[in-house]
């Protein structure tokens, strides 16, 4: 039951209405409320975030792993999808060399990793510079088993590249299980 002030006036006696029996109509939804009695896809189900502050290079032309690594435990559903979020706060490009590439790596349930999508986008492309940026990737894994998800990377040109520096800021990985 609910008090109601009697009268609308400052007196101190109140009623209360059986709202189960004496109310008709739709109620408001309360403070910070949808009023949904069910409810859509695309929820986020679980997040895991890894940062990676370690000093790490490659003077390869293909792509290697960087041991930055986030894994989601369990899946919800097979039709979960994995959203991919990544800020790369630090990496570096030395003298000779102008450029470097990422790309997504996946592993299910401990298994081998394997390529997903393409490989993205440079993100540095000039001589000796620090600096960093953000990619994102949809990933649709079709499993309920722990998925691990690794940043690999590779130099464009001849020359190092180094993903992460330990000394100054680390790179993030977040993984997002968006419901079906």
């Amino acid at each position: 039951t609910l008090p109601i002030a009697n009268g609308g006036t400052n007196s101190t006696s109140t009623t209360f209405v059986n709202m189960t029996s004496n109310v008709t109509g739709t109620l408001p939804a309360a403070n910070g409320g949808t009023g949904a009695t069910s409810f859509s896809p695309g929820k986020i189900l679980q997040v895991v975030s890894t940062l990676f502050a370690v000093d790490t290079s490659t003077s390869s032309a293909s792509l290697v792993a960087t041991g930055h690594i986030a894994t989601l435990p369990s899946l919800a559903s097979t039709s979960s999808k994995i959203l991919i979020l990544q800020s790369v706060s630090n990496c570096y490009v030395n003298a000779t060399n102008h450029g470097m590439e990422l790309a997504y790596y996946a592993s299910i349930d401990s298994g081998a990793y394997a390529q997903i999508g393409g490989k993205l986008m440079g993100i540095l492309r000039k001589d000796v510079i620090t600096g960093g940026g953000t990619n994102n990737y949809l990933y649709s894994p079709s499993t309920t088993d722990s998925v691990s998800i690794q940043v690999y990377y590779e130099a464009t040109t001849t020359g190092t590249v180094y993903y992460g520096n330990g000394s100054l800021q680390a790179n993030n990985l977040t993984l997002m299980e968006i419901g079906a």
